[in-house]
């Protein structure tokens, strides 16, 4: 079986793509696995990308030259490496379009309804994990007052420590990924 780290034996000067088709043949279901849920997670970053495009989208790259594979880098980061890549590209391209139409002073776009009913769940989901803790659904509230520019700062019923507790439970929650069972 080929190690997924590119240790071809030098016989013969491999091309990067021909390594590449080379290791993802040898994958295991476990590799192929991972490979999907990190997809999965990558996709769930900008509603209406399809977890399956992102990472077709990623071996595609891979495997037609337009990224080169580094010695000595897993196979999976670097299939990871891509997606995450062309997510960030994605969304810098969607920040740019929406600052142009605020600088010229058009109205925002409406959010496509998928985009609307994924944001409408995830909120759903994420009123439902904190339900026994105000302290976070009220700065939850109060971010998204602010971020739609109808109101002054984050929690101004929360003091400022317990503003700040609230603000590491739920960055713990996120980084631990418990949220992840509940969202959409």
């Amino acid at each position: 079986m080929l190690d997924p780290i590119r240790t071809e034996i030098a016989a013969a000067p491999v091309s990067s793509t021909e390594a590449v088709a080379r290791a993802l043949a040898a994958l295991t279901p476990a590799d192929l696995l991972r490979l999907k849920r990190m997809a999965q997670l990558r996709a769930r970053m900008l509603p209406g990308l399809e977890w399956e495009e992102l990472l077709n989208e990623a071996l595609l790259r891979a495997l037609d030259g337009s990224r080169r594979w580094p010695e000595n880098v897993p196979l999976l980061a670097f299939i990871a490496g891509i997606m995450r890549s062309l997510v960030d590209a994605r969304a810098q391209e969607r920040r740019c379009r929406a600052e142009r139409a605020l600088a010229s002073g058009e109205t925002p776009m409406a959010a496509p309804p998928d985009a609307r009913l994924h944001a409408r769940e995830c909120l759903v989901a994420i009123a439902r994990f904190f339900a026994g803790d105000p302290d976070v659904l009220a700065l939850i509230s109060a971010l998204a007052r602010q971020y739609l520019g109808e109101g002054e700062g984050p929690a101004p019923r929360l003091s400022k420590r317990r503003r700040e507790a609230a603000r590491k439970r739920l960055a713990r929650a996120i980084l631990r990924g418990q949220l992840d069972g509940f969202l959409p």
